[in-house]
């Protein structure tokens, strides 16, 4: 990168997303450079979407998609796994609990929880 376009980012940018740049550049010469040095895995080439017919894409998509959600299960350790499914069914019995409350309850409550997360005004003491 020329020193003129490190001046001119470093007018529009801050520091963070300088060195987030500087590492996705970083990263994506490493893996050019990876793919030379494996000869035997040639690049895939997928035709470009336009070129594709709706349903086409869809399937890819929605492969993708299983893939994906599968992945999980299967990168998951059998005790994360029932952390997991244990900290899902707490979650499911507990989001009812704020339905029976009645309409000024429930703004009471929001109100009080504000406050509490609100920081203290200046002069102010509880």
């Amino acid at each position: 990168m020329s020193k003129f376009s490190k001046a001119f980012m470093s007018l529009f940018l801050d520091q963070k997303a300088r060195d987030a740049m500087e590492l996705a550049r970083h990263r994506k010469t490493v893996l050019e450079e990876g793919a030379k040095t494996q000869p035997g895995t040639p690049p895939t080439s997928q035709p470009a979407p336009e070129d594709l017919p709706r349903e086409d894409i869809k399937e890819q998509l929605d492969a993708k998609l299983d893939e994906v959600q599968n992945r999980a299960e299967r990168t998951g350790s059998p005790s994360r796994q029932a952390l997991i499914q244990n900290a899902m069914r707490v979650r499911a019995q507990k989001q009812d609990v704020l339905s029976d409350l009645s309409d000024e309850q429930r703004l009471k409550l929001q109100v009080l929880a504000l406050k509490a997360m609100m920081p203290p005004k200046p002069g102010e003491r509880d």
